[in-house]
């Protein structure tokens, strides 16, 4: 059920960055719901489910975007193995907690894509554009977090998926 669950995540994710009526509002505008997904998975799931889930939702995002194959994957995993590792002795159904750590998210996810980009010389980039496009992106992503995260929850809930982290070791 737990590939249910992220199935219609993403597909709603996916959705909602590649909606046509969004893209018109502005580039800098435009809110990554893909990394919130990554941000809730990485949250609320534990084992080494988050690091797959960041993985794959970057490799899916790739594949519907013209950028470099493997970019957004590479950031995605990064992110979500960062914010599973911090996240783990936080109450995490805490509002200010989804905020702390989607901005974490949004930061680690900037710079990995940044690092990459500047390595391999993919693209000039001016750093008034990044800083814009950054503080845009933080405060939607801030107000949209916890409704992501009820949404999802709500959704677990209905399918009958747990979704509580399990202390590291412990099976079910």
């Amino acid at each position: 059920m737990f590939a249910v669950l992220y199935t219609i995540a993403l597909f709603i994710a996916l959705l909602g960055q590649t909606n046509i009526l969004l893209s018109t509002v502005g580039a800098g505008l435009r809110v990554d719901f893909a990394l919130l997904i990554v941000v809730y998975f990485s949250l609320f799931w534990g084992s080494s489910r988050p690091v797959i889930v960041g993985f794959l939702t970057g490799l899916f995002q790739d594949a519907l975007s013209s950028e470099v194959l493997g970019l957004n994957a590479l950031s995605k995993t990064l992110t979500a193995f960062t914010v599973h590792t911090l996240c783990r002795n936080v109450q995490i159904h805490s509002v200010v907690a989804q905020w702390l750590f989607t901005g974490l998210a949004i930061v680690v996810d900037m710079l990995g894509r940044l690092i990459v980009m500047i390595i391999f010389q993919l693209n000039t980039f001016e750093p008034r554009i990044i800083v814009s496009t950054l503080v845009q992106q933080t405060l939607i992503s801030l107000c949209l977090v916890p409704l992501v995260c009820r949404g999802l929850q709500a959704l677990a809930k209905g399918l009958r998926v747990r979704q509580e982290k399990l202390p590291e070791g412990t099976t079910v």
